[in-house]
């Protein structure tokens, strides 16, 4: 397999380190590009900004290091202690990176931490590419963590694997966990508690996802998520707290804890 990706740091480098371990799959390189994963083009952050007003893009920017990648191990570090070629290009779609998956052959790639992947990139393995996303498919595409479960009321999270296609989350279903939200006093802390959460349990759901890629190859499922998510307007923001105090009192009133989560 070869892995792909815009941040190496981090939930990269952790899950990397973690596939690196098993016998069952060999990583014939990692392929790190300069390109943020996280920085639109002119146009889309105008699009934006007209579809969530300016106090939303505003608060957007305020949140943003909310989600900043939790501390955690770099990939490419991982790469030179188990002798793993890694290969820089500066984007994700370019030339380099279509050669060197089609010089080594690969079944499988994995996407981690990119922006949008073309075609041309992803339909060169010959199980394709699959990618991380950090909510629930069908449900929460193109989401951010926590917060739009939170707007809706839910008191549970998780994380899906899932085939890259032209659409933004919208590749089949490969492998799923659900947990609950850890609430803590404040949306912010809630953010971060469920985040450290994941960073635990994603690395063990890549392992044992490819531990058994037949079984789960076989019952990929379709997605079909309709709606996608953005940075909340200011209005939603503030439901989102409003939710976020009443599901915080209904958990702490049940007596829940973050143990079995951070645990498990």
């Amino acid at each position: 397999m070869a892995i792909l990706t815009s941040g190496p740091v981090g939930n990269t480098g952790n899950v990397v380190a973690r596939i690196a371990q098993m016998d069952e799959v060999e990583i014939a390189c990692i392929i790190v590009s300069d390109e943020s994963a996280f920085k639109p083009s002119k146009m889309r952050r105008l699009k934006k900004i007209a579809k969530i007003g300016l106090l939303g893009a505003l608060n957007g920017y305020r949140i943003r290091p909310w989600f900043a990648q939790a501390e955690g191990l770099d990939a490419r570090d991982v790469a030179k202690e188990h002798n793993i070629p890694c290969i820089p290009v500066t984007k994700v779609n370019h030339e380099l990176t279509r050669t060197t998956l089609e010089s080594y052959g690969v079944d499988l790639g994995i996407s981690l931490c990119n922006g949008y992947i073309g075609s041309k990139v992803f339909s060169i393995p010959r199980f394709g590419f699959i990618n991380f996303h950090g909510e629930i498919l069908p449900d929460f595409a193109g989401a951010q963590s926590i917060i739009w479960p939170i707007y809706f009321n839910r008191m549970e999270t998780g994380f899906t694997i899932h085939r890259v296609n032209k659409g933004i989350d919208r590749g089949e279903i490969v492998y799923q966990e659900r947990y609950p939200i850890v609430f803590a006093p404040t949306l912010r802390e809630t953010v971060a508690r469920s985040l450290e959460v994941a960073r635990l349990r994603v690395p063990e759901g890549f392992a044992t996802l490819l531990a058994d890629w037949d079984r789960h190859w076989e019952l990929r499922r379709p997605n079909n998520a309709v709606h996608g998510f953005t940075t909340p307007t200011i209005w939603q923001f503030l439901r989102m707290v409003r939710n976020h105090r009443k599901l915080y009192r209904a958990q702490s009133d049940a007596g829940q804890t973050t143990e079995p989560l951070l645990n498990a």
